[in-house]
């Protein structure tokens, strides 16, 4: 399995390539007013508006410096109703791809309510990886914020 590798502090998380869209540069956000220091804010992609996420600030409280190596992932984000929006996520060092092979990766060691898009850990030549999903990274009151139903806008 393909999975883009990216930093968030000294930590190292996976990210599976099959929810990517796009990988570019580091993006301007334009800052969302009272919003959750995670929230990036909202940056246009491809002639869309799109929310973005701060993925070092989510993870670590800290977010992430705007070097070469910080990219904007545009993901897939699948909404419950079964319907995708494309989401920002800014990134540290994600410059790398990895195959990993399915059977070492683990479930989680321990579980986190806070932290449900953790799915577990894998090795990867001595060095850990962390595995997220794009699925679970949102609660629903963030989702419902940041991808309004069409008669609440």
């Amino acid at each position: 399995m393909l999975f883009l590798v990216f930093q968030a502090g000294n930590e190292t998380y996976g990210l599976d390539v099959r929810s990517v869209l796009e990988v570019a540069p580091y993006p301007d956000c334009t800052p969302l007013a009272h919003a959750p220091r995670w929230a990036a804010g909202l940056t246009i992609w491809r002639g869309l508006t799109i929310p973005v996420v701060d993925l070092s600030a989510l993870l670590t409280d800290k977010p992430a410096p705007a070097l070469l190596s910080t990219r904007l992932i545009v993901v897939e984000y699948a909404r419950p109703g079964g319907e995708t929006c494309p989401l920002g996520l800014v990134a540290e060092k994600a410059v790398e791809t990895i195959d990993l092979d399915e059977s070492g990766m683990a479930p989680p060691k321990v579980v986190i309510p806070e932290a449900p898009y953790l799915i577990g850990t894998c090795d990867a030549g001595g060095r850990l990886i962390h595995r997220m999903t794009v699925r679970e990274l949102l609660p629903a009151d963030v989702q419902a914020r940041l991808f309004p139903e069409p008669e609440a806008r």
